[in-house]
């Protein structure tokens, strides 16, 4: 007759584990159950949409960071340009625009006047500049003479007039300067006034 200590020296012999090693050792090798597996797909799928998130605002800050200092730049480049020409220059005359009412945009913006030479005992010789803004490559270009430069770029918008309200007249600018990033666009708009120094007619 087999009794349970005849049975366990047999498979001890036979080098069988015991019924509670077996099942330790099932319980080790079992894998996850679907319940397991569901919740921690979830759990990733919630992680990465945030981390994705995070990233995602990240960057479009950034971008929108950059394109208004680039925006305002440009605004910068123009105003420090053409301050400079309007120190030697008579307020335009245009024809057919330049009041507030009727401001010009693609017409040149042409000022005359006169500029010292940086030789002793120089004579002050007949100076010209024009503005022209491209609505189609939304450029500014400064021309002088045969030299020309761009002084502002993407600008989408661009019109001048004269202001003659005040003691003397002014120029007022205003433009809109447009930078596409990624996932968005910035634009800043900006209104700049000008003196012209020269305020004296020129004499036939």
């Amino acid at each position: 007759m087999k009794t349970p200590r005849t049975r366990r020296l047999r498979r001890e012999f036979a080098g069988a584990p015991a019924p509670s090693q077996t099942a330790a050792r099932r319980r080790r090798q079992a894998g996850f159950t679907l319940i397991e597996v569901v919740i921690a797909s979830a759990l990733g799928l919630m992680v990465m949409g945030a981390l994705t998130s995070v990233v995602l605002t990240t960057v479009l800050s950034d971008n929108i960071a950059s394109a208004r200092v680039e925006a305002s730049a440009q605004v910068r480049n123009l105003q420090s340009t053409a301050y400079d020409d309007f120190v030697h220059a008579r307020a335009p005359v245009p024809s057919g625009c330049g009041t507030s009412g009727n401001p010009c945009t693609t017409q040149d913006l042409v000022l005359q006047g006169s500029r010292m030479p940086n030789d002793i005992g120089g004579v002050a010789a007949p100076d010209t500049v024009r503005y022209t803004w491209d609505p189609s490559l939304q450029v500014v270009t400064r021309y002088a003479g045969i030299s020309s430069r761009v002084a502002a770029s993407n600008v989408t918008a661009y019109s001048w007039y004269i202001d003659g309200s005040g003691a003397y007249p002014s120029l007022v600018i205003s433009m809109t300067v447009t930078i596409p990033s990624y996932n968005a666009t910035y634009s800043q708009s900006q209104t700049l006034r000008f003196y012209p120094r020269i305020t004296a007619t020129p004499s036939p």
